[in-house]
């Protein structure tokens, strides 16, 4: 086997209660990767296909960086010719970098007759997340590769927590196609929190955890609020409070800004419903001159990366 392609999908961080710690994988859309062995112990980016303005230069584009931590740990330089096909928009706050990174961890893992545990590969994946926007947080990634939604309380395999589902759930994504840099988004959130706050806000995330086990839906969306970012990045992002009376006004279970933003989030009970949100959200920007998208994705743990095509 000298050429393999795999794919990784887009992801939702934070997930209102886990700033930094919770991701969740969305399936449906996503990057994929194809590797080339070329017979030199370089990695050469050939072509991003969807991928305007992303870099060409091997020590700035996550996936060969990426490639490259995995080779220096294994000792073990088999160089790779690169094609990466963007299946989102980039600074979409849906984790595009991440879904590339992920998707070349995975790869170039399965390439080399699998070394690493798909856990292990979360931490070579970071990599890319630091080069694209110098942390290597690893909130996307993590379920970008592992799928379904992931705790993570640090980047070692034993770390990353796989936690359980409720079944049959949808996410909806509306991305206005504004523009909303990572580095612009953490500056604009405060740098402490007040105890009252930050005991509301943990109380949150148990009950979100809770939920997920039990299977209960009330607790679920009840739980699903943000104290503590959505206050200050919502200011970035248009009409939001708009936004999120149309979804909660019409069914959805919980809603909020996915990543860094721009997109936003709401969770509904079937498929129907996620299409009548979308409707609502759409009539909110109905006369702004600012293009959208949306999509619906229906939530499930066997969502992460995978091998496409050898």
């Amino acid at each position: 086997m000298n050429q393999i392609t795999a794919y990784a999908p887009a992801t939702m961080a934070n997930f209102n209660v886990g700033y930094d710690v919770l991701g969740l994988s969305l399936n449906d859309i996503g990057d994929e990767v194809e590797l080339t062995l070329n017979g030199t112990e370089e990695n050469n980016i050939l072509e991003i296909i969807n991928g305007k303005g992303l870099p060409l230069e091997r020590d700035k584009n996550c996936c060969s960086v990426v490639i490259r931590k995995m080779q220096e740990t294994l000792n073990s330089f088999k160089g790779v010719d690169i094609v990466i096909t963007k299946g989102f928009a980039a600074g979409s706050g849906l984790g595009s970098s991440s879904a590339s990174s992920a998707a070349a961890a995975f790869a170039y893992n399965e390439l080399m007759g699998k070394p690493y545990s798909n856990k292990e590969l979360v931490a070579f994946a970071a990599e890319g997340e630091r080069v694209a926007c110098g942390s290597a947080h690893v909130d996307n990634v993590a379920p970008s590769i592992l799928g379904g939604v992931v705790l993570s309380k640090g980047k070692k395999a034993s770390d990353l927590i796989q936690l359980p589902l409720i079944e049959n759930l949808y996410a909806v994504t509306f991305f206005p196609a504004i523009k909303v840099n990572t580095s612009d988004a953490r500056k604009i959130l405060n740098n402490t929190i007040d105890l009252k706050t930050l005991s509301q806000q943990v109380s949150f995330m148990g009950a979100f955890v809770s939920s997920l086990y039990e299977k209960d839906i009330d607790l679920f969306s009840a739980s699903l609020q943000d104290l503590v970012v959505e206050p200050r990045r919502s200011l970035l992002i248009p009409r939001f409070k708009e936004l999120k009376k149309a979804a909660l006004e019409n069914k959805a279970l919980a809603f909020g800004i996915s990543g860094s933003g721009p997109s936003v989030f709401a969770i509904a009970k079937n498929a129907d419903e996620a299409d009548h949100i979308i409707k609502t959200m759409e009539q909110v920007y109905a006369d702004l001159s600012i293009k959208t998208q949306a999509h619906k994705h229906l939530l499930c743990k066997d969502s992460g990366a995978r091998i496409v095509k050898k």
